[in-house]
């Protein structure tokens, strides 16, 4: 259930492991649901960093609208794409893109 792959969402996002990152992919990929779609691109924000991830959102931001994903999933992916844009590229006016939770971000700091 669409709840179901969401909550796994939640905690994979929740232990910070970047190996949840290619599921995230593929999830954003193939499921249909809105709140899957939503939490796969949250995910991909905090937590991915590489150049596969920033060419992956790169594919998905341009087509968001058109490939028929909601508004708020469309939203999620350019803001996740701007996050590991701004990792790649040691972030915006030398502040870097924190990775990793909010929850962690914030307890130690480093949300940016």
């Amino acid at each position: 259930s669409p709840a179901m792959w969401r909550t796994a969402g939640d905690a994979l996002s929740d232990l910070g492991d970047d190996r949840a990152v290619p599921h995230a992919i593929d999830v954003l990929r193939q499921d249909r649901s809105k709140l899957v779609q939503w939490r796969a691109a949250r995910i991909l924000g905090e937590l991915a960093s590489s150049a596969e991830a920033a060419s992956v959102l790169e594919t998905l931001a341009a087509t968001a609208t058109d490939d028929g994903y909601a508004f708020e999933v469309a939203f999620e992916i350019r803001d996740a794409l701007r996050k590991v844009r701004g990792r790649l590229n040691g972030g915006d006016n030398d502040n870097t893109i924190a990775t990793g939770p909010m929850w962690k971000q914030i307890q130690e700091g480093t949300r940016k």
